[in-house]
C-alpha cells in the first residue's frame, strides 16, 4: 500500500506520473524503457496504447487532502499553523511532507490519508481497466 501513496504523492503540476505496462513500472517519463531500447519502435507522443497517464494533480487535489489531515489530526498549535501556511503557497508539496517528516508525523499522515489515496489510485485503475496483485 505504501508504494500506490508514494507514487500518489510523486505526482506534481506540470510533471505528471505514467504506468507502463509493458515493463509494469511507474515513471515520469510518457514512454517506457523498454521502448526506447528498441530502436524500431517509433516513441509516442503522448498516451499509447501500453502507457497510461495517472490522474493529474489537480484531479486529486492533494491541498484538500492535506488541510483536512491537518484540521483534524494535528494537535500542537505551533505545527498546526505551520503546515497551514505553507498550504497557503502555491508550491506545497515537498515543503509540506518534508515539515511532516521533521515532525514525525509523516506515517500518520499516511496512515489517515491512505484511504483517499487508494481510492483515487482504484479509480483510475477501473477507468483504464487496469489490476495490479495485493502485497
Amino acid at each position: 500500500m505504501s508504494t500506490i501513496i508514494e507514487v500518489m504523492l510523486a505526482i506534481r503540476k506540470r510533471s505528471p506520473v505514467y504506468y507502463h505496462k509493458d515493463t509494469k513500472q511507474f515513471d515520469r517519463l510518457p514512454y517506457s524503457e523498454a521502448e526506447t531500447l528498441n530502436p524500431d519502435v517509433e516513441l509516442p507522443i503522448g498516451n499509447d496504447m501500453n502507457t497510461v497517464m495517472l490522474p493529474t494533480y489537480e484531479e486529486i487535489d492533494h491541498k484538500d487532502i492535506m488541510r483536512f489531515y491537518v484540521r483534524e489530526c494535528v494537535e500542537d498549535k505551533e505545527i498546526r499553523r505551520k503546515l497551514f501556511d505553507i498550504l497557503r503557497r502555491r508550491d506545497y508539496m515537498d515543503t509540506f511532507l518534508d515539515n511532516l517528516h521533521e515532525s514525525g508525523l509523516y506515517e500518520d499522515f499516511v496512515d489517515v490519508c491512505a484511504d483517499t489515496y487508494i481510492q483515487i489510485f482504484d479509480e483510475w485503475m477501473k477507468k483504464n481497466d487496469l489490476s495490479f496483485a495485493a502485497g
